[in-house]
């Protein structure tokens, strides 16, 4: 089923689109960054909550279930296949011929896989659900051509100096390595992340030319409508008397030509219409002075977002570099040796 823009004013229908595209991107970092199960269960519920808040849940439930399946599924192959040594042993697979072991550990981290890919996949859904496609071209398309110094100047040291942190929190040893004083290594390292969020900031403020960003527009609002008119057309062969779903390979080819051809000419129509209402308004007529009549904004809730979310990044980082990154693990291994 495809995944559209539905209405509303939730919280997350009132967030900037460049904030929930942070989201998306954060909440993948943080699913490599976190392995612990239960912490990863917390933000998986922590988004569906968000979600049931901003779309009908029985609509978000009936796209999400089929995913269910593949993650229970990639779940297996970590409890099955996942036997560190010294891992603890619970049972055989095939008990006679003694394989495939499962072990405590295996199924810990089966448990977190599951909850690591549905975070980053629902994440996915609530951004295209709760962002209207325009608002999402918008924050990948260049908007205008002044530069801020100041508010340029202010966001490259803020990044750098969350670089700095994520540094140090990540690969202490190899800065513990550095032939120097500790003030020389803070130095190299703050200098070095500092070069790293100019580099990023001035690729992200180039942003899409206009014309990429219309493609884009287009073919957001295109997924919808196309969804919907295969429906109508299947729901129109159906009703001629067409077996959609023939067991016959080749019959089954024959209805999907049937299918195809009607579904082809009405989007090469739609296609022809769409660029002849373009030139009608005269998009091609110099389109770098062109104005937008949509601004985006960011309000004190994105701020807010936002560093929630860096927070549970950086969290997820002290946790592994104190040692206790999968404490859950932890603490069920301590209890069972106990």
């Amino acid at each position: 089923m495809a995944i559209e823009f539905q209405n509303g004013n939730s919280y997350l229908h009132r967030l900037d689109a460049r904030t929930k595209i942070m989201m998306f991107a954060i909440a993948t970092v943080v699913a490599v960054v976190i392995i612990d199960p239960v912490i990863m269960g917390i933000l998986f519920l922590l988004l569906y909550w968000m979600g049931t808040k901003a779309v009908d849940p029985q609509y978000l439930n009936k796209n999400l279930r089929v995913l269910v399946v593949i993650f229970l599924t990639f779940s297996m192959f970590q409890i099955l296949f996942f036997t560190p040594s010294n891992s603890h042993f619970l049972f055989y697979v095939v008990p006679g011929k003694q394989w495939v072991p499962v072990t405590v550990e295996g199924i810990i981290r089966g448990m977190a896989v599951f909850f690591r890919f549905f975070s980053v996949v629902l994440s996915v859904h609530l951004m295209l659900y709760s962002t209207p496609p325009v608002d999402l071209v918008l924050a990948f398309t260049r908007r205008t051509k002044t530069r801020e110094f100041l508010k340029e100047a202010t966001g490259i040291v803020l990044i750098g100096s969350l670089f700095t942190v994520i540094a140090f929190l990540t690969w202490p040893d190899r800065i513990q390595s550095i032939p120097s004083s500790f003030g020389i290594k803070v130095f190299v390292v703050t200098l070095t992340s500092l070069v790293s969020a100019f580099i990023l900031q001035r690729i992200l403020s180039k942003g899409l030319p206009p014309e990429m960003g219309v493609a884009l527009t287009l073919g957001f609002a295109t997924v919808g409508i196309l969804s919907q008119q295969t429906q109508k057309i299947t729901d129109a062969q159906k009703a001629r008397g067409y077996d959609v779903q023939p067991k016959n390979i080749i019959q089954r080819v024959r209805v999907l030509t049937a299918l195809l051809i009607p579904i082809f000419l009405a989007t090469l129509e739609r296609s022809q219409n769409i660029s002849i209402a373009i030139l009608a308004r005269g998009f091609d007529y110099n389109i770098d002075a062109r104005t937008y009549r949509r601004q985006l904004i960011f309000t004190l809730e994105d701020y807010l977002f936002f560093l929630f979310m860096i927070a549970l990044l950086l969290s997820g980082m002290a946790l592994n570099y104190f040692g206790i990154g999968n404490i859950t693990e932890q603490l069920i291994l301590t209890w069972i040796g106990n």
